[in-house]
């Protein structure tokens, strides 16, 4: 069962990067790239013997944060799903049906707690006091039983009229059901020279994948991503780099891309040219 805050989640957090691409996008490049994590914790003894829980450590390594009129003060946070062979899967797949974010704020001991759908990937706490907080994310099947946690080692701090974006936390959990669903990863390089380029360089914010008249989208720093599950289809793909505006940096030609049930569609590696 949820065991509140008995525990901090543990969240490994970095620094968001942004870059800009090019002209066209081309699939199955071999060349990967992902920016790397500080220090997951997975696994662990969890009930019902479906992938458990266990403590991992991050710091503060460039918390983003936005403030505006209407910003509200919170943190926001956003969860990835893989197997244990690493290849990103869905909240079906693993059983999964909500994260729970909990923070602590260190000056009153007041605890905040919110739960969101898993297949949402992303959410945002309730307003909280300005202040320092420690956080830890959660995730749960419909049961209650705890999938997997990652507890921050740091202190995270918001001011008043500013959302603190906590970064990509990612969940490792034993497949528990088949599911079918697109995967993809993606690297950027210079259509003049061929090297290889940061999404911050690039200028690029997220990568979005429309299939037919549905449309998935994730923060180009995460360098992979996975769809929610879709029905079994052929499906008219095409995969875009976008810039903070959502202006498209690069696009690949739209392809067909068979979704068959029960399993899931690797793409492979998405090459992004920029100019």
């Amino acid at each position: 069962m949820k065991d509140g805050w008995s525990r901090i989640l543990g969240i490994a957090f970095a620094g968001i990067a942004i870059s800009a691409l090019g002209a066209a996008g081309c699939y199955g490049n071999p060349r990967d790239f992902h920016p790397g994590w500080n220090n997951q914790g997975q696994g662990g003894s969890t009930g019902g013997g479906q992938g458990g829980s266990g403590a991992g450590t991050g710091g503060d390594s460039g918390v983003t944060t936005t403030c505006s009129a209407t910003a509200p003060t919170a943190f926001s946070v956003e969860w990835e799903l893989q197997d244990t062979a690493h290849h990103p899967t869905t909240c079906t797949a693993i059983g999964g049906a909500t994260v729970d974010l909990d923070v602590l704020n260190l000056a009153t001991s007041v605890a905040s707690h919110d739960t969101f759908p898993c297949d949402a990937m992303a959410g945002t706490s309730s307003a909280l006091d300005p202040g320092n907080y420690t956080a830890a994310l959660r995730l749960y099947d419909a049961n209650g039983v705890n999938l997997g946690e990652q507890i921050a080692t740091g202190m995270f701090g918001i001011s008043a009229g500013c959302t603190s974006d906590l970064g990509l936390a990612t969940f490792t959990s034993p497949v528990v059901a088949s599911d079918q669903y697109i995967t993809l990863s993606w690297s950027i390089d210079r259509l003049s020279s061929g090297a290889f380029v940061s999404c911050a360089d690039a200028q690029a914010q997220a990568v979005e994948l429309d299939a037919d008249d549905q449309t998935f989208q994730w923060p180009c720093a995460d360098g992979r991503g996975a769809t929610k599950s879709l029905p079994p289809a052929t499906y008219s793909v095409k995969i875009k780099l976008l810039d903070a505006t959502g202006n498209v940096l690069s696009i690949t030609p739209t392809m067909p891309v068979s979704v068959t049930a029960g399993q899931p569609n690797a793409l492979g590696n998405v090459l992004f040219d920029v100019n």
